[in-house]
C-alpha cells in the first residue's frame, strides 16, 4: 500500500493503483488472487469475501459514482475494508468490527448518491462539505419516500466517513454530521419515526389455502411420482454417457436403417416437444438458415443405437429427401415404465428425453418445499445441507427417528461479537419427519456433488467465480414459482380443479415464509408454544411464540391477525351449521348462536383484511374457538373460563388470557356449546368404541377406559337431544 507518511510516524491511507481491495484473510479459500480486484479498478466484486454456499453477487461498481468525487470514496472504502471499525462508531448500536459484504455494498451505494448530489451543489471535495450540507441532505433524502429506517441507514453510512477521518487524506476527510451531536437526535434531521421496524416477524404467513395444496403436490412429487422421474433420469444419463464412447465404423448406416425402419412403421422420428421445437426453430432463423423440416433428437438417436451424434448428422444429410414435416414426431420417449398414480390413475403415459430435464428440478424443488417447511429451518440452514446430514436413529421403544445435522449462521458470533460468515454445526439436530428424511434421499440421488440443493438443475447454470454452488434464496423462489405453475398444469390436465394452488394474497411464496408458517400452524395446537421452543431450538417459549405471533406479544396470545384468521374460520363454520338448520346445545349455545348471526350481518361476503380481523380479535361476542378433538365449541369467556387455573381454584383471574387452553379444557365449563355435527362425532366415537369392544382385542385397562368414556359420551348425547336448542336457515332460534 502507497501511503502519506505524518511527522509522528502515522500513515494516511492512500492505497497504489495495484493493491488488492479487499483483506486476503476474509477472501473465500476458493478464490484466485487474481480474480481479487485492485484499487485502481472500478468494479469491485465484494462477494469474494461470502463464505456460504448460497454466494450471491455484491458489486459496487465505482464508475457510478461522479468523476470528481470517485478516488476519495474509493480510498475511504479501501479504508473501512482494510482496517478495524474505530472505537467512536463502535459505540454505534449497530455497529461491528467487520461489515458484511451486503453491508459494505448498501453503505457504497449511499456514498454514491450522495456524490452525486454533491456535485450537483457544485461541492467536489468531501472536506468541503459543511454540517449545514449535511443537514440538507437529510432533508434530501426524505423526499425519495422510502422508510424511515433506510433513510436512517443512508444517514449513518455518512457518519461511518467521519468515523474514519483520522486515517483519511485531509481531502478526503468528513465533518461530524450534525445528527452525531450530543444534543441532537435523529428525529431532528428524518423527522418521527412512523413505520415499524422490519425483521422476521413481519413475515407474512403463506394461507392456509396456497399452503395446503402446495405441500400436497410437493409430498405427492417427492413419495408418488419420484421414484419414475429418478428411473427415468438414470436412463438419460446412460444414453448421454454412450453418445460419449467410439463407435464402430458403419454407425451412420444403423441411424439410417433406425429411421427408415420407424417410418415403415408408422411410428414417428424422435423430436422435441413443441415450445422446445419453437424455439430451435427460431435459433434457425436467426443465424439465418432455412430448415423448414422439424428437428431430430439427435442425443436421444445416438444414445439408443450406441452411435455418435456426428454419424446422426450424416445419417439425416443421407435421407433428406426422403424425410417429410409429418414423419417427424414431439417426443423422444425414455424407455422406463411409469408406476407412479394420481387418484389411481397413471399420472403420464411417457417420460420424454429432454422433458426429464425440467422434472428434475420440480423435483428437487419439491423436497426443497418439504424439507424447508416441514422442518421449520431457516432458508440458509436448509439450503446449505449437504450429503450424510439426514440420519436414522432405532429408540429402545422400537420407533424411529429422523435427525437433520447441518450448519446454522444466525447470532454465530466470534469473541468479538462479529458474525462468522461460514457458520457452524448446530448443536442440536433438528428432528424431522420421515417425509423430510424421504426428501433428502431423493435429493442425494439425483444430486453428483455434496450440496442438496445446488445451483447445477438451473438451465444455463455457468459456475461463478465467488464460489459456492448452492441455490441462494432467489433463485428457490424463481423455482417455487415454476414449481407451482407446473403442479396447476397437471391439477388441470388431470381434471383435479379442487388441488389447483391460488395465487398467495401477500405476495411470491418465499422459502423465508415457510419457517413462519410451520410456527403459525404449531402454534395453534394443544401444546403448541411448547412444540415451538423445542423444534425451534429456542431456549425460551417467548422467541418461539414470536414466529408465531409477534415479538412484543404476551406469551399466552395469538398474533392478532392470525388468531383473526382461527375466529373467521371457526365463525364462518358456525353460520354454515346454523345455515343448514343444525341444533345447539350447552351453556353457551346462545351466545354460539348469536356470534354466528352477528358475524353473519357484519362480516360475511366482504374481504376481511388487517382492519378487519383486528375488530373481530377485540370483538368479545365472537370469540368463538372450535376443539375438533373434544368434539366441542368453546365460546370464550375469560370470566367463565375454567381452563383458567386460578378461576379453577376459586381466585379471580390474573392471567389475562384471551384464548382458551385447549389441554386444559373442562366439561362443566359455562363456555361450551355443541351442535348437530360435533354430536354425530360423538356417535361415531361411540361406534368405534364399540366395535373395539366387540373385537376383544384391548387389554383390560383400556378397555374399561374406553367404557368410561363412552358412558360420558352417550350423556352428552342425551343432554344435547333434550335440551338443543333448534335453529332455521335465518340463524335464529325457533323456540
Amino acid at each position: 500500500m502507497t501511503t502519506t507518511a505524518l511527522g509522528d510516524g502515522f500513515r494516511l491511507v492512500d492505497p497504489a493503483p495495484h493493491d488488492l481491495v479487499l483483506p486476503i484473510h476474509r477472501v473465500r479459500s476458493s478464490i484466485r488472487a487474481d480474480q481479487l480486484p485492485r484499487f485502481w479498478e472500478t468494479i469491485w466484486r465484494l462477494s469474494c469475501m461470502t463464505h456460504k454456499d448460497t454466494v450471491e453477487p455484491e458489486i459496487v461498481n465505482w464508475a457510478r459514482c461522479p468523476e470528481p468525487l470517485r478516488a476519495s470514496l474509493m480510498r475511504v472504502g479501501w479504508a473501512i475494508l482494510n482496517i478495524p471499525t474505530p472505537d467512536v462508531l463502535l459505540r454505534e448500536t449497530a455497529s461491528r468490527k467487520v461489515m458484511s459484504p451486503r453491508a459494505l455494498r448498501i453503505t457504497f451505494s449511499f456514498w454514491i448518491d450522495f456524490a452525486r448530489w454533491l456535485v450537483k451543489r457544485g461541492i467536489t471535495e468531501l472536506a468541503a462539505v459543511t454540517a449545514e450540507d449535511l443537514g440538507e441532505y437529510a432533508e434530501h433524502i426524505r423526499t425519495y419516500g422510502r422508510s424511515w429506517d433506510h433513510d436512517q441507514r443512508a444517514a449513518k453510512a455518512l457518519t461511518r466517513i467521519w468515523g474514519y477521518a483520522p486515517f483519511l487524506l485531509p481531502q478526503d476527510r468528513l465533518v461530524m454530521p450534525p445528527w452525531e451531536d450530543p444534543a441532537a437526535v435523529m428525529s431532528d434531521f428524518l423527522g418521527t419515526k412512523d413505520t415499524p421496524a422490519g425483521g422476521e416477524n413481519n413475515i407474512p404467513i403463506v394461507h392456509p389455502a396456497v399452503m395446503s395444496p402446495l405441500l400436497v403436490w410437493s409430498l405427492r412429487m417427492v413419495l408418488d411420482l419420484g421414484p419414475d422421474i429418478l428411473a427415468a433420469w438414470r436412463e438419460r444419463r446412460r444414453l448421454l454417457d454412450r453418445t460419449q464412447e467410439a463407435s464402430p465404423r458403419g454407425g451412420s448406416q444403423v441411424v439410417v436403417d433406425y429411421l427408415k425402419g420407424l417410418i415403415a412403421e408408422g411410428k414417428p422420428l424422435p423430436g422435441f416437444s413443441g415450445f422446445q421445437e419453437d424455439a430451435i426453430k427460431a435459433s434457425v432463423r436467426s443465424r439465418g438458415g432455412k430448415e423448414t423440416l422439424p428437428s431430430l433428437n439427435r442425443q436421444y438417436i445416438a444414445g439408443t443405437l450406441g452411435v455418435t451424434i456426428d454419424q446422426v448428422i450424416v445419417a439425416q444429410r443421407r435421407l433428406r429427401r426422403e424425410l417429410e414435416p409429418r414423419h417427424f414426431g414431439l417426443h423422444a420417449p425414455l424407455d422406463v415404465p411409469i408406476t407412479g398414480r394420481i387418484a389411481g390413475r397413471l399420472w403420464t403415459d411417457s417420460l420424454d428425453f429432454d422433458e426429464i430435464t425440467f422434472l428434475v428440478l420440480h423435483l428437487s424443488t419439491a423436497a426443497l418445499i418439504t424439507t424447508a417447511y416441514l422442518s421449520g429451518m431457516r432458508p440458509e440452514e436448509v439450503l446449505h445441507l449437504s450429503r450424510g446430514c439426514c440420519t436414522r436413529e432405532e429408540r429402545e421403544d422400537g420407533t424411529s427417528r429422523y435427525k437433520i445435522t447441518g450448519r446454522h449462521f444466525k447470532g454465530v458470533t466470534d469473541d468479538e461479537g462479529n458474525a462468522i460468515p461460514e457458520g457452524e454445526v448446530r448443536p442440536d439436530p433438528w428432528v424431522v419427519l420421515e417425509f423430510v428424511a424421504q426428501a433428502i434421499a431423493v435429493v442425494e440421488e439425483l444430486e453428483s456433488g455434496d450440496l442438496l440443493f445446488s445451483r447445477s438443475f438451473s438451465r444455463g447454470y455457468r459456475p461463478s467465480s465467488e464460489g459456492g454452488g448452492a441455490v441462494p434464496s432467489d433463485m428457490a423462489a424463481k423455482r417455487i414459482a415454476s414449481f407451482v405453475a407446473w403442479a396447476n398444469q397437471q391439477a388441470i390436465r388431470l381434471h383435479r380443479p379442487h388441488e389447483l394452488i391460488p395465487e398467495d394474497p401477500e405476495g411470491p411464496v418465499v422459502l423465508r415464509r415457510f419457517r413462519r408458517t410451520i410456527a403459525w400452524f404449531i402454534h395453534r395446537q394443544p401444546g403448541g408454544r411448547i412444540a415451538l421452543g423445542v423444534q425451534f431450538g429456542h431456549a425460551a417459549t417467548l422467541i418461539g411464540e414470536s414466529y408465531a405471533g409477534r415479538s412484543k406479544a404476551d406469551m399466552l396470545e395469538l398474533l392478532d391477525l392470525e388468531k383473526g384468521l382461527a375466529l373467521a374460520d371457526a365463525l364462518t363454520q358456525a353460520r354454515e351449521r346454523i345455515a343448514d338448520g343444525e341444533s345447539v346445545s350447552g351453556p353457551a349455545a346462545g351466545r354460539y348462536i348469536s356470534a354466528a348471526t352477528e358475524f353473519e350481518n357484519r362480516y360475511a361476503g366482504t374481504y376481511l383484511g388487517k382492519r378487519e380481523l383486528r375488530a373481530l380479535v377485540k370483538n368479545p361476542k365472537l370469540q368463538v374457538y372450535e376443539d375438533p378433538k373434544a368434539f366441542l365449541t368453546c365460546n370464550f369467556d375469560a370470566f367463565k373460563a375454567l381452563c383458567d387455573p386460578e378461576l379453577e381454584l376459586g381466585q379471580s383471574s390474573t392471567s389475562g388470557r384471551r384464548t382458551p387452553d385447549r389441554s386444559r379444557c373442562k366439561l362443566a365449563c359455562g363456555n361450551i356449546s355443541r351442535t348437530d355435527s360435533q354430536i354425530a362425532g360423538i356417535q361415531r366415537e361411540i361406534d368405534k368404541i364399540d366395535s373395539d369392544a366387540e373385537a376383544g382385542l384391548d387389554p383390560y385397562p383400556i378397555a374399561r377406559r374406553k367404557q368410561q368414556r363412552r358412558a360420558v359420551f352417550v350423556e352428552i348425547i342425551q343432554r344435547h337431544q333434550s335440551a338443543a336448542t333448534p335453529t332455521g336457515p335465518s340463524g335464529e332460534e325457533t323456540r
